[in-house]
């Protein structure tokens, strides 16, 4: 595997807590400006020198992506291989007491993927360039559409996570988890 090119908008933020409340800062955060819908997906699996059809790879992800679905809504963890954990996620009303927590003080649920090992927060630097979204609209990285957040013109940041290690910050409200860089991915739902 190469290295990839990942593309940072400039954003201007005030922090509610820590050291900087209450500061304008600008901080980068990622975009990703072009989305790669899964029949695309299986294609670009299926021509790099798979001995398997695309209509093999294709049934293969779909019962994946089935059974997956079905073991984390049964309350159970899934490792795929070094991509990462997945795993169920709640969100919840605060009650005065514990005798009120119910079913009912749950607000919603969400996807939950820890990423490990090869895909750590630490590999995955090493195995990008990282360039202004502005300049890799421009020609430095060919990039495929001059609208920010790619073909969709959106000009959306899709990103999960709250703040990073290291100060930066990244939109969404997932949490920077302990234990070898792991990310809880935030509102990522089914």
């Amino acid at each position: 595997m190469g290295i990839g090119t990942s593309k940072y908008r400039k954003v201007m933020r005030t922090p509610q807590s820590g050291e900087n409340a209450g500061k304008k800062l600008w901080y980068a955060t990622a975009v990703s400006d072009r989305e790669m819908n899964f029949e695309d997906f299986v294609t670009h699996i299926s021509e790099h020198n798979s001995p398997y059809s695309r209509g093999t790879i294709h049934g293969v992800l779909m019962d994946t992506l089935d059974c997956l679905k079905e073991l984390i809504l049964d309350g159970k963890s899934v490792r795929l291989s070094d991509l990462g954990l997945f795993s169920i996620g709640m969100t919840s009303r605060g009650e005065e007491t514990r005798e009120k927590v119910t079913a009912a003080s749950v607000q919603g649920v969400h996807l939950i993927v820890r990423n490990t090992k090869n895909w750590s927060n630490a590999e995955l630097k090493k195995l990008t360039k990282i360039v202004a979204y502005d300049e890799y609209v421009a020609g430095e990285g060919g990039g495929t559409s001059g609208t920010p957040g790619g073909g969709s013109g959106s000009g959306d940041t899709t990103q999960g996570g709250g703040t990073q290690e290291g100060g930066g910050s990244q939109e969404g409200g997932g949490t920077q988890e302990g234990g070898g860089g792991n990310t809880d991915s935030g509102d990522v739902g089914f």
